[in-house]
């Protein structure tokens, strides 16, 4: 048969090894334990009295499965291994056959009861004592006596003596250490739980420490002392009981187990020295054990079962505890109306909705009745709500649904619904009534004037069908007065004065006015001016008075605004009030209408009509007719503007043409196709024609003959079809000759009154001088800003173009490279002036090319000395080996310009790096440099270095040592700085 582990077990491949390290582990915790129950006295050789293994396996089990079962027989057999005895074979295997059912058998009943190896309820503790700690010991200490009996080891007579004292030390073993080892391998997240759910007393550390102090003394002190036996009748061994107690109710159920196991094992150790109460009170030995053992019992069952009530009652509190919390948040938040009523009427709840919705806080409310608080005594229509309410607290059942008046603490009527709910008792007594309540007062308002208007509804409508009857014969009235002022031949002829006054006796006879008049607005529209005002009572014009926007700025903005002012009553509508002293007043208008008058899409005026005597509702039609009177006025000034406006061009005719002719800008109009149509004087000279007919005959393709770019005379037609006009538009074009000048062109689309296109038209200036000066400015800009790149940074002269005046600019992080030629002052003495600078510019040109090619900065040069920046104006992160390439290179360039020239040239080189301040200052032969002690450290590198060598400091060493070569110099005294550590760049690594 092939049958392999795996299959066997029935565990996935990923679990066997796990199972295998379980199974070791509680074999050999099995071993360790015998070994250390064997130090234990006991009543009989062939029993301990406390049997360590039967806990251990117990609780292997429990945690790993019945599947772990051959832990037993492998930490049996590891006992053998570590302490070999001559048993005979039915004795081991007895023995065997017994711990494994022991174990096997009491897992899988508490498993199939569902046992939490946590012991967090009160069920686990007592199943664990009765079936593993009582019943299930039965099964080995009956087996295992059993064996060695049949061993011949003992007689029959001594059986039920092995067995007894067999038993009762597995039992022990599984009572004292089965739930510390449950106990203290909980989940990670059960043991937090439990944790949560224990109160634990301030300074919880504090208090722990003394009570394991005091658990730990106080068992000493009993167990291992040597009682007289004048005091062996008290029940010493009681004294650390209470801690036991304690560490139940206050620390836990860890703190319980962990509590009966140290007094278990000092009272062990103690009685095995010959100490405590026990020895003292036992005639022999063996009962000194047997009083042991009850006393371990005791204190292991009490601390069990106490602990786990303890705990079960804290995780029922703390459930209660959420539940509440939930419902107190459900309550609280609830968007409803929720009180509690005592039989009395008493409130005795009050939720927080309902705080907010009656204006009560809790300490106002709770313990007053409701009557005179939330409901008052007598709703409006005078109602006894009290005698109501009583009703209702007499007789629940009858009103599980109410609507009434209730009353708010600022003395508001509102109207609640409410859902009443009686409580009672076992007995059938009522405990009180739970109303819920919602807001229905704008319901009750709504119904409230749906009844009012329905009512006003039938009076309007009879009302309104005499009204019908009067307007249709007012509409026609108002219509034959318009046919006739449309006929009237002053509205046309432009006589404004006599149209107005048409205009303000037909308003004032038709709509029975006393006053109509006719406004409108200067030329500022700060004002408006009256051209006339009929008087229907005198029957006369006036003309002239003025009203200012500043006197009555709501009218104004009124007009502008509304279609129509309708004021009922002027002299209290806001839009009319600002007349009432200085004009409704003396003369005694109560109702005005009032429409503004539209020309060109704006507010130009203002039409008038003042009722006086009872206030007057002004109607649609009334309104009507007098936007139809506004347009009669605009169009009587249309027609005056019209005939102004015709005198005007005949002016402006003879105007342009003068200007037409006399103009020095040439003036054109051309046909969409590239034809002129006409041509000023000034036009025919600037392109050297002679006159307008051989300008005419000679340029009939503009496109092709004007333009020196036709594409140009494309871009004209392009902006002025899809914009309407060009502006200041720049183009080169061919005069007479072949030449060829620069001009400038402003030109518009002139269309018909659809909007189709007929010519253009516009204005032409010759900018030939003014493109030469722009060309010839902008090459000396050209060689301005050349000049200044060269001294500055292209950003920084940027910067001052932009007109700052002072720039300074931190930078965090750059390397500063100072070079010297070593021994110029010898060298300057030796050749003329010169041939030195003509050595230098060589030598720095070099540099100069190298800090380009490095993307470096160079800051300046003094004297012999080149000053050279990485890491400014632009940041960049590898400042540092750029600065270090560019001064190996300067090496390598110095010794070539020396091979070359037959000189024995050499520089001295110092670097740094660290933050700066970077900048322009001054106005006058300004130039970019740094400051800051980075500066000052760098030209300190250089002056105290070595001829031929590059010396940096440790700020730069840090940054170049993983890519270059360096080595160290030691420590060097530099002056300002004291003391330093600097090093040698020798080359790049490879």
């Amino acid at each position: 048969m092939n049958l392999n582990l795996n299959q066997f077990l029935r565990f996935p491949q990923s679990r066997i090894w796990r199972y295998l390290a379980q199974v070791t582990v509680v074999a050999i915790a099995f071993a360790v334990g015998a070994r250390l129950a064997f130090a234990i006295q006991g009543v009989n050789p062939f029993a301990s009295s406390v049997w360590l293994p039967a806990g251990i396996a117990q609780a292997g089990l429990l945690l790993f499965g019945p599947k772990a079962w051959p832990a037993i027989v492998l930490g049996i057999f590891f006992l053998n291994l570590v302490n070999p005895s001559e048993q005979i074979f039915a004795i081991w295997v007895g023995g065997n056959v017994g711990a494994v059912l022991q174990a096997v058998f009491a897992a899988t009943v508490l498993r199939w009861l569902g046992f939490r190896p946590s012991l967090e309820r009160l069920k686990d503790v007592v199943n664990l004592i009765l079936l593993g700690g009582l019943v299930s010991t039965q099964i080995s200490c009956t087996i295992g006596a059993f064996s060695i009996y049949l061993a011949g080891k003992v007689d029959w007579a001594e059986y039920w003596s092995l067995r007894w004292n067999w038993w009762l030390g597995d039992a022990m073993g599984v009572l004292i250490l089965t739930p510390l080892i449950l106990i203290f391998l909980r989940p990670k997240a059960t043991a937090d739980r439990l944790k949560r759910q224990t109160e634990l007393p301030k300074n919880y550390l504090i208090w722990r420490g003394v009570w394991l102090i005091l658990l730990i003394g106080v068992s000493w002190l009993v167990f291992e002392s040597k009682n007289e036996a004048s005091i062996s009748r008290y029940p010493l061994e009681y004294l650390p009981f209470p801690l036991i107690i304690w560490a139940s109710l206050q620390f836990g159920q860890r703190a319980a187990v962990l509590a009966s196991f140290i007094v278990s094992s000092i009272a062990i150790f103690g009685s095995s020295n010959g100490g405590g109460p026990f020895i003292a009170k036992a005639d022999n030995i063996n009962q000194a054990i047997l009083f042991l053992q009850s006393f371990m019992a005791v204190v292991t069952i009490t601390s069990l079962l106490l602990a786990a009530t303890v705990a079960e009652r804290a995780e029922a509190e703390n459930s209660l505890r959420v539940s509440e919390i939930k419902y107190r948040e459900l309550v609280e938040n609830a968007n409803s109306i929720i009180v509690k009523l005592a039989p009395d009427g008493t409130i005795t709840f009050f939720n927080e909705f309902a705080e907010i919705f009656f204006g009560y806080n809790q300490e106002e409310i709770i313990g007053k009745n409701a009557v005179g608080t939330i409901i008052p005594v007598s709703d409006i229509a005078g109602n006894k709500l009290e005698l109501v309410y009583n009703e209702i607290l007499q007789n629940p059942d009858r009103f599980t649904s109410y609507e009434n008046e209730n009353i708010r603490r600022n003395g508001s009527r509102v109207w609640v619904s409410w859902a009443n709910k009686p409580l009672f008792d076992a007995a059938g007594e009522l405990l009180g009534i739970l109303c819920i309540g919602t807001d229905i007062t704008d319901r009750r308002k709504a119904e409230i004037e749906l009844l009012h208007l329905n009512e006003k509804l039938e009076i309007r409508v009879a009302e309104r069908t005499n009204a019908l009857k009067q307007s249709e014969l007012q509409l026609q009235k108002q219509k034959s007065a318009l046919i006739d002022l449309a006929k009237n031949k002053a509205l046309n002829q432009g006589d404004l004065t006599k149209a107005l006054q048409e205009i303000t006796e037909t308003a004032s006879r038709t709509l029975e006015v006393a006053r109509s008049s006719v406004w409108l607005y200067d030329r500022p529209k700060s004002k408006m001016e009256c051209l006339d005002l009929f008087d229907r009572a005198l029957n006369q014009h006036s003309e002239g008075m003025e009203l200012a926007e500043a006197d009555y700025p709501v009218y104004f903005q009124a007009l502008r605004e509304e279609r129509a002012i309708a004021a009922f009553d002027a002299q209290k509508d806001f839009r009319t009030r600002e007349f009432v002293e200085s004009y409704l007043i003396p003369f005694g208008i109560t109702s005005m209408l009032d429409t503004p008058i539209q020309i060109g899409g704006e507010t130009a005026g203002v039409l008038c009509l003042e009722h006086v005597g009872m206030p007057r509702y002004w109607t649609i039609e009334e309104q009507s007719f007098a936007v139809s009177l506004t347009d009669s006025v605009t169009f009587a000034v249309e027609a005056r503007e019209r005939q102004r406006a015709e005198s005007a061009l005949r002016q402006a005719e003879a105007k342009y043409r003068s200007i037409f002719e006399n103009a020095i800008v040439g003036i054109f109009q051309t046909t969409p196709d590239g034809e002129y149509l006409s041509v000023n004087p000034a036009l025919i000279r600037l392109y050297g024609y002679s006159s307008c007919e051989e300008l005419m005959g000679n340029l009939t393709d503009i496109n092709r003959q004007l333009y020196v770019y036709p594409e140009r005379r494309a871009e004209v037609i392009h902006l002025m079809r899809t914009n309407g006009k060009v502006s200041d538009f720049e183009s080169q074009v061919y005069r007479q000759d072949g030449s060829i000048i620069w001009i400038s062109e402003n030109a518009y689309t002139v269309c018909d009154i659809h909007g189709n296109l007929l010519y253009y038209e516009g204005t032409v200036e010759d900018i030939t001088t003014r493109k030469e000066a722009e060309a010839a400015l902008r090459l000396e800009q050209e060689k301005s800003d050349r000049l200044l790149l060269n001294v500055l940074p292209q950003a920084i002269a940027e910067r001052l173009k932009q007109d700052q005046s002072i720039i300074a600019d931190t930078f965090a992080e750059v390397t500063v490279l100072f070079a010297d030629i070593v021994g110029f002052t010898q060298i300057s003495s030796q050749i003329s002036p010169p041939e030195l600078v003509s050595l230098l510019n060589e030598i720095f040109s070099t540099f100069d090319r190298l800090a380009e090619k490095h993307g470096l900065e160079k800051i300046k040069t003094i004297g012999d000395a080149y000053m050279v920046v990485g890491g400014l104006p632009m940041p960049r992160s590898d400042h540092a080996e750029a600065i270090a390439q560019m001064a190996l290179d300067m090496q390598q360039a110095i010794i070539d310009f020396s091979n070359t020239n037959n000189q024995d040239f050499s520089i001295r080189i110092g670097i740094n790096s660290g933050p700066v301040v970077a900048g322009v200052i001054g106005i006058k032969k300004f130039i970019y440099d740094l400051w800051g002690d980075t500066v000052n450290t760098a030209s300190r590198m250089e002056s105290h270095g070595l001829p031929g060598q590059i010396q940096v400091t440790s700020a730069t060493y840090e940054r170049l040592q993983d890519k270059y070569l360096l080595e160290s110099r030691g420590t060097i005294e530099v002056k300002g700085k004291g003391e330093m550590n600097t090093y040698f760049v020798t080359g790049i690594k490879l």
